[in-house]
């Protein structure tokens, strides 16, 4: 088959193209509906474990899809079999919900929390359950217990201080608020 291009003069020159058939084990196989788009074509697993992965990998980067792993899971990815597996992200306890709610409760001294067992504590809340690691989380809740004691004294102390100041300076009947 031959077809014309031109030269920079303008004239045309015949060159020989490659033939219209192929052999199917050089050329990967698809097929594909004339009136479809280009993103829907049907790769075969033969014809795509007969790719390199630097092609496999366009074919990803065309389906906007990840061009990671080893040949097989690009063949899988690319014929939709690849299986997906999400990860639930452990919560850390350092700035957690969970914690802030427990030192709050642990600051009211009317909270039940302070009449709990740690395993009550765990049952109490969705998100304390969050913490599947229940040694972990017994050592959080001793943890913050121990801390809690050392707050409210220091509350306590701050509190005496003020009043001791507060005294220092009485205030007049008539003044408001």
């Amino acid at each position: 088959m031959y077809r014309f291009s031109h030269n920079q003069a303008g004239a045309q020159r015949p060159q020989q193209t490659a033939p219209a058939t192929q052999s199917t084990e050089t050329q990967p196989t698809k097929t594909s509906h004339s009136n479809t788009s280009s993103s829907e074509e049907q790769w075969t697993e033969a014809s795509l474990k007969a790719m390199t992965n630097i092609e496999l990998k366009a074919i990803l980067q065309g389906l906007g899809l990840k061009k990671s792993g080893k040949k097989a899971e690009l063949v899988d990815r690319i014929l939709g079999r690849e299986v997906v597996v999400e990860k639930k992200k452990k919560p850390q306890w350092r700035n957690s919900k969970a914690k802030a709610l427990l030192e709050k409760m642990l600051m009211d001294k009317h909270s039940p929390v302070h009449k709990m067992t740690w395993r009550e504590i765990h049952a109490s809340h969705p998100w304390f359950q969050e913490y599947e690691d229940l040694t972990n989380f017994r050592e959080n809740v001793k943890r913050l217990r121990e801390a809690n004691k050392k707050k409210v004294k220091v509350v306590q102390k701050d509190n005496q201080i003020i009043q001791r100041e507060l005294r220092k300076f009485p205030r007049n009947s008539r003044t408001r608020g």
